[in-house]
């Protein structure tokens, strides 16, 4: 079986867990999302300029958010980056931050699909 951009079990046991605050379930992703967009921004600025450790820790911060609200693909290209600030050797960091950036359009695809329109961050369409 073939997993969604957001991995469904973190997602239901989240959203069982805020049951009583279903606007506040899709406010936590749309900070995600929003968080995850500026997150990428950092970064990809940061490894054309060379700063490793802006670059790590922003990476590092964007694979723990992605891990616990379920989007692993997100995670997975963060930790790649991580990996490559910590050996400071930004070299084959190009298709990394395009997979990135791929995997953030469809995880907030897949959360529009999920919660609508509204998990959006402001200034962001679903395409």
């Amino acid at each position: 079986m073939k997993e969604t951009p957001i991995y469904s079990a973190a997602f239901d046991q989240l959203r069982a867990a805020m049951a009583a605050d279903p606007a506040g379930f899709a406010a936590l992703y749309r900070d995600y999302l929003a968080d995850a967009w500026q997150s990428f921004q950092i970064i990809r600025e940061n490894v054309q300029q060379g700063q490793f450790a802006t670059v790590r820790s922003r990476a590092h911060y964007v694979k723990s958010s992605s891990l616990i609200l379920g989007a692993h693909g997100v995670a997975r290209c963060a930790t790649l980056i991580e990996e490559a600030a910590i050996a400071t050797n930004f070299s084959d960091l190009g298709t990394v931050l395009a997979l990135m950036q791929n995997e953030l359009r469809d995880v907030q695809l897949e959360l529009v699909n999920r919660l609508g329109p509204s998990v959006l961050p402001a200034g962001e369409t679903a395409a």
